[in-house]
Parts: structure tokens; sequence; C-alpha cells
């Protein structure tokens, strides 16, 4: 039978050096299996892209908000003059969602300072203050877009490949910028200096939740296969008193030696990531009124993926009177 040649050729079956480390793994863990069950594995799904629906479907649409040119040499008096000009000038009506954010707050900042300053005719400061009530409602609104729509924020929610095997669960560059983001969400007052460009660089080159939702994603597809290969075949594995027991402990030797040092370590690291960043995982929930960051109801998943699996192995080797020390 197959499964006898299984530790010595196993180490050679499933293996693609044209393929990720880590699809390589979970296809070298199903053909050991079928090896030991005498059938053939099951075909293992490729590999799903994470992705955020288009631009175009998640752009909000925000008023333009105005002051009369008159008025706005007024605004000298109180230093917001400076702030509209910048904002007005070439480069300034070019901005990327992260420098349009930053211009809202600085703007926001200025509104307040200008109604507060005595020089400014009360006139204005009651055009001022209904522009900062109007502002004050939109600033969601250009936060939905930073997150959303933005190349940098875009590029760090996708993916389309694993988190690596031995990826660090801490990268404080990125958990810095990802909490400046939280602050910003969280808001309850303009926050002075914030200046949220200088992560955009961070954010974009490091895609730690899109890769994080790949893993997740695709090991919950590749793991409730492995799992439903272990099913449909588990009647071959004899433990009774007095038959050949050899399939089984073949099969003991697949799960200590792939799953328990090898898969195991790799699904423990995806939760350590996922717990990590969960701080930050309300805001992409929250701040976009038509959607919702997926990432909460896909670990859920993954973990009962998890769960289903071993649960399988546990089963067996109650059946067969193992007593599992790991």
């Amino acid at each position: 039978m197959r499964y006898y040649l299984l530790l010595l050729f196993g180490a050679l079956s499933g293996c693609d050096f044209n393929q990720h480390p880590v699809d390589n793994m979970f296809e070298d863990y199903i053909e050991r299996i079928a090896n030991v069950q005498d059938e053939e594995p099951f075909s293992l799904p490729g590999n799903q892209i994470s992705q955020l629906p288009d631009k175009s479907s998640l752009t909000l649409t925000i008023e333009p908000v105005t002051i009369g040119l008159l008025d706005s040499y007024e605004l000298r008096k109180c230093g917001l003059f400076n702030i509209i000009a910048e904002r007005n000038s070439v480069l300034g009506k070019v901005q990327d969602q992260f420098r349009e954010f930053d211009f809202q707050l600085d703007l926001s900042s200025g509104l307040q300072q200008c109604i507060a300053n005595d020089q400014i005719s009360a006139e204005l400061k009651e055009t001022l203050a209904t522009i900062y009530a109007t502002k004050q409602t939109q600033l969601p609104l250009y936060f939905g877009n930073l997150l959303f729509t933005s190349e940098a924020m875009r590029a760090q929610l996708t993916s389309n490949r694993w988190l690596e095997i031995d990826n660090q669960v801490t990268n404080s560059e990125l958990l810095r910028s990802l909490h400046t983001l939280k602050i910003a969400y969280e808001r309850e007052t303009i926050i002075d200096g914030l200046n949220l460009a200088s992560y955009q660089e961070v954010l974009e080159k490091n895609n730690l939740l899109g890769e994080l939702w790949f893993s997740m994603v695709n090991t919950i597809e590749k793991l409730d296969i492995i799992t439903e290969q272990l099913k449909q075949y588990d009647d071959k594995v004899i433990c009774q008193p007095g038959r050949d027991t050899t399939r089984f402990r073949y099969l003991n030797n697949v799960f200590n030696h792939v799953y328990i040092e090898q898969i195991q370590p790799y699904l423990a690291r995806i939760d350590a990531h996922y717990f990590n960043l969960q701080p930050y995982i309300t805001l992409l929930e929250n701040a976009h009124p038509a959607y919702s960051y997926p990432i909460r109801a896909v670990h859920k998943e993954f973990r009962q993926a998890t769960l289903t699996h071993i649960s399988y192995w546990q089963n067996l080797f109650q059946r067969c009177g193992k007593t599992v020390s790991r």
C-alpha cells in the first residue's frame, strides 16, 4: 500500500517550488493524509485575492464650502487666509486624500481661531461659525474617503499574498501609523499638529491588514477541504485491538510532524497578528456609512475552521484511545 512509503517520500509530496511555502505546506499536508488513506487527495482551491470594492462605489460625495473673496482678505487677521490660499494653489488642488484630510483639520482649527479673534467682524464670525459646523459634519466623510479610496490605504487593506511564515508580529511603525488613524477617527476636538500624510508611506508599503485578510480567507478554504478529506475516509482508520493499526500510526505521524510542527504555529501567528491589530479594526468597520471592512467576521470563520479541524483529530484520538499531550 502507498502509505508504507510515507516517511521516505512524504517530504517531497505536494512540493512545488514555484508556489508560496504556505501553499506547499497545505498541499503537503493533504497529500500525506491521502497517502495514509490510500486515496486521491481532494483538490485544494486556488487563492482568493483580498480586495476592496471599486473606488467609485466607496467615494463619499462632499459638498464644497466656499468663502467669498472679500471675506477671505479679512481672514488675514487670524491666519486663516494663508491656509485657504495654499489650498487654492496649483499644488493644493491636486492633493490626495491624506493631505486633503490634513487640510480639513487645519481649516477647522483655523476657523475656531478666527471665530475667537476680536479683530473679526461679528457678521463674518457668524458666517465662519456656520462653515465650522458644516466642516465638523464633513470630517467623517473625508476620513471615510481617506480609509477606502486613498492609494495608500487600499494598498494596506488588500493583498494577493500570504503572511510570511517568519513575519514578525510586532511592527512598531505600522502600529504607530494605525494608532494615529484611530486617534483621528475617535477625535472629540480638533487635533493640533496632526499630520496623517507623514504616515502614508508606512501604511502603503506594509499591507499587513491585507495579508492577514488574505491568509485567513485562504486558510479557511484549504483547511475545510483537508478536514473533509479526513472525515470522508475516517472509516478506513482501524483502531480495534488485534487489528492492523498501521494506518492510524502513520496518520498520527502526519498530525505530529505536519500539523503540530508546521501548520499550527503558522495558524497561531495569524491569530497573534489579528489580536495585535484588533484595536484598529473598529474604525475600519464604522468609518464608512456603506462599507465595513470584513476582517473581524473572517477571523471568526478562521477560528471556527481551525476548531472544526482539530475537533476531527480529537475525535479520532479518542476513538483510538490516544491521549494528546501536546
